[in-house]
């Protein structure tokens, strides 16, 4: 018998329950921007660069993302005219991405229509005191570091 508290039982570790959740909530973006066409991995970067991540790099890190996909899928967004690539002018070496107007009124509709719909649809099975409940557990289980760039 295992005592630790993120095993309930040899199916539903609190990892696999986490990733999951994540696939569940990927889903749900690809759904909701589908007529877009537009799917999560693309909507994560333009969310990134709406909240002012600019570098290919730090975008790849955040996303967990290695270099030569990040290359590919800057390269499809770009000729989708989703984002647009310059050159960096502190280091020629290295680019600065931003949104297009299509880009932008992406992100602006998300930060006012789709998050709600795709939060609500996450949490369809949990009352709102259960909701606030997980927010606060799971801002509790991760670290300071990680959440006070999204405070």
């Amino acid at each position: 018998m295992n005592n630790h508290p993120g095993i309930i039982d040899n199916k539903f570790h609190l990892g696999l329950l986490i990733h999951l959740a994540n696939q569940f909530k990927d889903q749900l973006i690809s759904q909701y921007f589908s007529g877009m066409d537009i799917t999560a991995a693309q909507f994560k970067v333009l969310i990134n660069i709406y909240k002012g991540v600019t570098s290919p790099v730090e975008i790849s890190k955040t996303l967990v993302m290695d270099a030569g996909a990040m290359s590919r899928m800057v390269d499809r967004m770009v000729k989708r005219e989703l984002i647009i690539r310059s050159p960096n002018p502190q280091d020629k070496r290295q680019v600065i991405l931003a949104l297009t107007g299509k880009g932008q009124v992406i992100c602006d509709h998300f930060q006012n229509e789709a998050l709600a719909s795709i939060i609500s649809d996450l949490t369809a099975r949990l009352t709102p005191d259960e909701s606030r409940q997980l927010v606060n557990l799971i801002t509790k289980m991760l670290p300071d570091e990680i959440t006070a760039p999204h405070r």
